[in-house]
């Protein structure tokens, strides 16, 4: 175990171990969290948006239609209709 200093702007150094072991360099970053009363630090990973953006178009192939763009407009339609009956 190590211990480090909390500066007054609330900083603190990762020991270079702990680094070493999470492959931390330059710029990364690190999420921080309490669990049990304990803080935990993981290293944050680089998010992949065409992976995200692949697998969401998937998903929306094999999505029902009440999915589908029509209803929203749909729910629009009905709202603006809402709207136009109080008045508003």
């Amino acid at each position: 175990m190590v211990t480090t200093k909390v500066d007054k702007m609330g900083r603190t150094v990762i020991p270079s171990y702990i680094r070493k072991i999470l492959d931390l360099k330059e710029g990364d970053r690190v999420e921080w969290c309490v669990e049990e009363g304990k803080v935990v630090v993981r290293k944050k990973l680089p998010i992949d948006k065409d992976a995200i953006k692949k697998r969401f178009n998937e998903l929306k192939k094999k999505a029902p239609d009440c999915f589908t763009e029509e209803e929203v407009e749909d729910k629009w339609a009905l709202e603006e209709w809402a709207l136009a009956k109080l008045g508003l």
